[in-house]
């Protein structure tokens, strides 16, 4: 009867399980299906019944308790006392760029000092851009993002955000560019005659630099936070899993290309596009490239047969030891720029089938670590260009 125990392998007779749900006498209204009051055994014994159904995976299962966090990131006030778990969460999933990048300065805010003379009117009537005569802005690099301020004055104010202080004109977002240009012009024609062109993924920013020594600082500064941007946004999706599954594909284009020198067919390349296609888009950015790089020298560490290369953590370990990141990111730049045909920074399918073996050589081999390839490219071709180019 209800309330006694049941061990396991008892069941309840059906008699014990029924009772009439209306009272003696009543009708059952016409059409409606019976639907008896109905008294189950508790949950342990209905897990583990093998003539009712078959047993259940919650049978001897203890409930425990995982963790207690916070869903999603808090804002940053008062109200939220304790942010250590979201800070933490907050630098793992959007992370920082390098802290060498935080440059500010005066910069010219247009292609040349003609555009800007023409543009000048034309962006205040519409705009209501009050720039100066010269269109000269205060510049400056604050997180992932490229500002503007109207003077030094408004961004010392402004900067850390006080009440009621004055705001950038501008933002632009270094997250989404992927390439960056420097062009040098006549000093005799031009009063800043160092361009420097940001190329996004919805169009490219233009600025001038007057005085030579601070491009090489603005340059080197905004490659850093495109380098961090793409890098940090492939280490965020890549996984355990993903690493497993595209390691013996490229121990395989290592042991063909490098290894005995032979031809690589397109399945093979297709198959090597898709397991290096980390985030699943069906394009391969600059971040990509740079662990496609990575895992094929660990790959040629492996193939060598040295005690480093017998699994793939020390391998890669290895092929971190024999090359820097800022080169990896040259290295990645480079293949990238043979690669991408459309020259928005992604690398797709067909080009990658039909170009990539070519120079994934070069571009991999290129540092001394096969030198049975014959007329290695030499180290500068993965360089960026200086103030000097």
């Amino acid at each position: 009867v209800p309330g006694q125990g049941f061990g396991p392998g008892q069941s309840w007779a059906p008699s014990q399980l029924y009772r009439p749900r209306l009272a003696p006498g009543t009708a059952i209204p016409y059409g409606a299906p019976p639907c008896p009051d109905m008294e189950l055994p508790p949950q342990p014994i209905l897990d583990g019944a093998p003539e009712e159904s078959p047993v259940s995976v919650a049978l001897n299962f203890q409930p425990h308790l995982g963790s207690i966090r916070a869903q999603r990131p808090c804002p940053h006030t008062a109200q939220y006392l304790h942010r250590g778990a979201t800070r933490r969460l907050e630098k793992s999933m959007i992370g920082e760029p390098r802290h060498s990048a935080d440059v500010c300065g005066y910069v010219l805010a247009a292609t040349s000092q003609d555009e800007a003379d023409e543009a000048h009117s034309r962006h205040l009537e519409k705009m209501h851009l009050h720039h100066d005569a010269f269109r000269l802005v205060f510049q400056c690099i604050s997180g992932w993002c490229l500002m503007q301020w109207r003077n030094q004055d408004d961004f010392e104010t402004g900067i850390h955000g006080a009440h009621r202080a004055p705001r950038a004109m501008a933002f632009i977002d270094l997250r989404r560019a992927f390439d960056l240009h420097l062009e040098v012009g006549d000093p005799d024609m031009e009063l800043a005659n160092h361009r420097i062109t940001v190329m996004l993924r919805g169009g490219n920013y233009y600025f001038c630099v007057e005085i030579p020594d601070d491009v090489q600082v603005w340059f080197e500064a905004i490659r850093g936070v495109i380098q961090d941007a793409h890098w940090q946004a492939i280490c965020l999706r890549d996984t355990q899993i993903h690493q497993n599954k595209r390691w013996p594909a490229a121990i395989g284009i290592a042991d063909a290309l490098f290894m005995r020198g032979g031809p690589v067919g397109e399945r093979a390349m297709a198959i090597l596009f898709h397991a290096y296609d980390i985030d699943y888009d069906g394009v391969l950015r600059a971040g990509e490239l740079m662990v496609l790089i990575r895992e094929l020298q660990a790959a040629i560490v492996y193939c060598e047969g040295s005690a480093e290369g017998r699994e793939r953590d020390t391998a890669v370990m290895q092929a971190v030891s024999r090359m820097p990141e800022d080169e990896l990111f040259g290295r990645a730049i480079y293949l990238r720029k043979y690669l991408c045909l459309h020259n928005d920074g992604m690398v797709r399918k067909d080009d990658f089938i039909r170009l990539g073996a070519r120079y994934l050589g070069e571009a991999v081999g290129a540092g001394g670590l096969m030198a049975d390839l014959g007329g290695p490219v030499p180290e500068s071709a993965f360089d960026w260009p200086s103030a000097g180019d």
